[in-house]
């Protein structure tokens, strides 16, 4: 078969651009890595410049409120028990014991090992160790009681610079046959000492060997192949920093106009010499101050820097990282002008949907595996319980499955005109296209629970004589009063 060739004009004419060797394109990263040899060379780095971002710079500090506002809340992820019985019907007493139960080990400030945080109060470091790290590693321990405690693991002590081939361990992860992780290495030596104590060559470090049964490795998968997290504000950290130091650059020569109003120079050119204090040439700026450098002609020094260009620049800066977090720029700036109710909801219901398929991601891999693992060890050991019709306390006899079905939901928020929205979705229900129960799981309220508390008010109102009508006239005459 005769082959056929193309002239290489033609050719070049078709390629991509992209693929292009130009002088433009002239410093373009060309030779292949896999992920892994990318993260290994480039993670430390990262990880290190993004925690630095997070104690210094006030937009990483503001991204990681947000994670925190907006994923967890100030109640942390909510849990339902679903559990029904062999005939399809709710199981009242057994959702009722679980809920409780699980309540309280949330809530009663034994669920870490290390101090008495919540669960809520985990799920709020996870989100800000997700941003500067990437990745979160959460032990399971349990304590003499049995009690299921979670602990935290910084991620610096699984230690990314132990690979050994013979034993398939890679960055501090060992796998199988199949190639899935069965286990992590953590640097002993690294956790029980001063950080700033290192190792030296040659120095056999100390490592503890936890199965992945006993730990929880949360990490966001962004590449085919990726075994360790990136931290979630990688691709904005060179802007960030750049920004940052346009700041400072700005602001100190705003502070040097404002403290040096002018010179007086030597018609003679008189070499000036400066105060003699240091060897570096030097000139010293004070509010008020004229600074006589020879003798006696008067030269006014007045930098006009920043001016209007600054804001500008800024704001395109950071809508660029905005789009790399994935919050609107109006969030992460804290810059609500020029908004309108059009532009901002378009924006809000981006960010939001973001912050929806951020809570999915948690309660997957997250919530739901600490809520099994704690529901199977309450179940084996008879913590969680439930009352007999003769009133008696008995364990939960059936199998783990069983108990198992339940629904977690994340927070939900209000809108920017609450009146338009509450209208469109009692349009919607009256079109039958959505359920009372499902608007009320849209605010982040349970269904069942707001239908609860909506009897119980019904039959207090009842017991006292007060009809819904007398309601809504004290609450429009308090509307008029005002």
């Amino acid at each position: 078969m005769k082959k056929l060739r193309q002239s290489p004009k033609k050719l070049k004419a078709r390629s991509f651009e992209s693929g292009d060797f130009n002088r433009l394109t002239f410093g373009w990263k060309t030779y292949r890595e896999s992920i892994g040899q990318v993260v290994y060379s480039q993670l430390p780095i990262i990880r290190t410049r993004a925690r630095q971002q997070a104690q210094n710079n006030d937009y990483v500090r503001r991204l990681i409120q947000l994670m925190q506002n907006n994923v967890v809340g100030e109640d942390g992820i909510r849990f339902r028990s679903l559990v029904e019985n062999f005939s399809g019907k709710p199981d009242n007493v057994v959702r009722s014991a679980i809920e409780i139960e699980w309540r309280k080990w949330c809530d009663r400030g034994v669920p870490s090992i290390d101090s008495h945080a919540s669960m809520a109060d985990i799920e709020h470091i996870i989100m800000s160790s997700l941003v500067t790290d990437g990745e979160v590693f959460a032990r399971k321990v349990y304590g003499k009681d049995r009690v299921l405690k979670i602990q935290l693991t910084d991620p610096v002590i699984v230690d990314i610079e132990y690979n050994d081939e013979n034993k398939n361990i890679r960055m501090g992860i060992k796998y199988d046959e199949n190639n899935k992780a069965i286990g992590y290495y953590l640097n002993t030596d690294y956790r029980n000492s001063h950080p700033s104590v290192g190792y030296t060559e040659g120095y056999s470090i100390p490592r503890e060997y936890v199965p992945c049964s006993e730990m929880i490795h949360i990490f966001r998968i962004d590449f085919v192949g990726q075994e360790r997290g990136i931290p979630w504000i990688a691709t904005s950290l060179y802007r960030l920093k750049t920004l940052q130091k346009y700041e400072d650059a700005a602001l100190l020569n705003a502070q040097i106009g404002a403290c040096k109003m002018g010179f007086f120079s030597s018609p003679e050119n008189e070499e000036y010499t400066g105060d003699n204090e240091y060897d570096d040439f030097t000139i010293n700026a004070e509010a008020g101050t004229f600074e006589n450098i020879g003798s006696m002609n008067f030269q006014a020094f007045d930098p006009t820097y920043p001016t209007g260009e600054f804001d500008s620049f800024v704001r395109r800066s950071l809508k660029g990282m905005s789009s790399g977090m994935g919050v609107d720029y109006h969030t992460i700036g804290n810059d609500p002008s020029d908004v309108n109710y059009s532009s901002a909801r378009v924006a809000m219901l981006e960010t939001r949907e973001y912050w929806r398929t951020i809570q999915s991601w948690l309660i997957r891999h997250f919530v739901r595996p600490v809520f099994n693992d704690w529901l199977s060890n309450g179940i084996t050991y008879g913590i969680i319980k439930i009352k007999n019709r003769n009133g008696r306390e008995i364990k939960l006899n059936r199998g783990v499955d069983y108990y198992l079905p339940s629904y977690f939901q994340g927070r939900r928020w209000d809108w920017v005109d609450p009146q338009k929205e509450m209208d469109a979705r009692k349009t919607a229900y009256e079109m039958r296209i959505t359920s009372l129960s499902q608007i009320i799981r849209d605010q982040g309220q349970d269904p069942d629970t707001v239908f609860r508390e909506i009897s119980e008010e019904s039959e207090k109102m009842d017991a006292l004589g007060i009809t819904s009508c007398d309601v809504t006239s004290e609450i429009l005459k308090e509307k008029n009063d005002v």
